[in-house]
């Protein structure tokens, strides 16, 4: 009786040395819900000034004969732009996001906040699967290679931008 016993906690042993934990998988989703944030009254007056000035440029270049006029007064609006790219963010983010052991899989959801200076003005972590997945999104956004903004603008004055990106975890197949 005591050979069987020994013999089932020796098995129940060794099986438990190859019981592993399975491995995390993540992948991000595109940038979703993008707004960019309005002006404020004295920056409004600007922007209009602006628009006013450039629809003037462009009705006395129209009068004279032969020109090349560009109407370039659709354009007021610029995006924030990161270095290299938006692809190159989720690039860094990808790269640079480490999925923690205990992590549970499902979406981590992120508001991002570009602000007036061109810098990441905050991250709001809107959903996570757990607090170790949390803090590990927190942690990557305070690395200075994500802090490489170029912060949106109407008609050459900088606003907050704001957009959402997740981050989904799975187990590796």
């Amino acid at each position: 009786m005591k050979k069987i016993f020994l013999f089932f906690m020796i098995l129940v042993l060794f099986t438990g040395c190859y019981i592993t934990q399975k491995k995390k998988v993540h992948y991000l989703s595109t940038l979703e819900n993008v707004n960019i944030f309005t002006l404020n009254k004295s920056d409004s007056i600007k922007a209009y000034k602006s628009k006013l000035l450039a629809e003037k440029s462009l009705e006395e270049c129209e009068k004279r004969p032969n020109s090349n006029c560009i109407d370039d007064i659709g354009i007021g609006n610029i995006d924030a732009t990161f270095l290299n790219g938006i692809s190159n963010f989720r690039m860094v983010l990808f790269n640079n996001f480490k999925v923690p052991k205990n992590a549970q899989t499902g979406e981590n959801r992120v508001r991002v906040t570009i602000g007036t200076k061109d810098n990441l003005d905050s991250i709001e972590v809107l959903k996570s699967t757990d607090e170790y997945t949390k803090k590990a999104i927190e942690n990557v956004f305070k690395l200075p290679k994500l802090n490489t903004w170029k912060s949106a603008k109407i008609y050459g004055i900088p606003v907050k931008e704001q957009f959402e990106i997740s981050i989904f975890i799975e187990n590796k197949k």
